[in-house]
């Protein structure tokens, strides 16, 4: 598949020109970038540079694929178990706890069947939600994509203005621009044009360091869940990565 690589340090000159009232994504330094590669039936490749491979972990019967440059979850949707599932964890995530710094996270996303409205659908997460416990994460709900970050007392939860069409890639990004400042992106990912008009949202958070697992995929490998409990993905992802800014963050 050709899509334009790396959300982090790209041109945003023409996106700015349409959307003047919306800040500039920053540019940045990647720390973590799935392009849909394996290097043996378990382990996705890590393209960063920064030796952050995945561990696949599976149950049910599910599986993880690379496809033509993209990494294929369990399709369709399962609400009682036993149920497929396939999940991602990459080997370390010491460098993607960022603190109060700026930073973003992004992934490729296509679904392949339409979305259960009973379960969750999990893309890309450090950290859980609940008192206490920071996170960010990156979600399609019922088809539809959300950013959502979490210092442990407050949180910032953005969807984006639209329900992913089945079959069609999409590029959803979500940005930390500063300790106050939070925006969604939705793009075609062969074109870089937006698909919708960028959100944002402000609401001051204070450092933002998960702890646990980085996930990609859904929540957990259980055997004796649901969807409903793991909030397993299913479909297509791609270009999934990290980075943060490489500027000190605003006061």
């Amino acid at each position: 598949m050709t899509f334009l690589r790396s959300t982090i340090g790209a041109v945003c000159a023409a996106v700015l020109a349409a959307t003047p009232a919306m800040a500039a994504p920053p540019p940045g330094e990647l720390e973590l970038l799935y392009l849909g590669d394996l290097t043996g039936p378990a382990k996705v490749a890590d393209s960063s540079g920064k030796n952050l491979h995945g561990d696949i972990s599976t149950g049910g019967g599910g599986t993880i694929t690379a496809v033509d440059g993209f990494l294929r979850f369990p399709g369709g949707s399962c609400t009682a178990a036993p149920c497929p599932q396939a999940i991602i964890k990459p080997t370390d995530t010491v460098t993607l706890r960022p603190g109060d710094g700026r930073f973003v996270y992004a992934a490729n996303i296509r679904l392949t069947e339409p979305p259960s409205s009973a379960a969750g659908m999990n893309v890309f997460q450090f950290g859980a939600a609940g008192a206490g416990v920071s996170q960010w994460k990156l979600q399609v709900d019922s088809g539809r994509p959300s950013c959502r970050w979490s210092d442990g007392t407050e949180f910032v939860l953005l969807p984006a203005d639209l329900t992913l069409t089945v079959g069609r890639w999409y590029r959803v990004t979500c940005y930390r621009l500063s300790p106050v400042l939070f925006q969604i992106r939705v793009n075609d990912p062969v074109t870089g044009r937006q698909v919708v008009p960028p959100a944002q949202q402000t609401g001051k958070l204070r450092d933002i360091l998960p702890s646990g697992a980085v996930v990609i995929g859904g929540k957990r490998i259980n055997p004796a869940q649901s969807d409903v409990d793991t909030d397993q993905f299913h479909g297509d992802l791609d270009d999934i990565e990290f980075g943060r800014r490489i500027l000190p963050s605003d006061d």
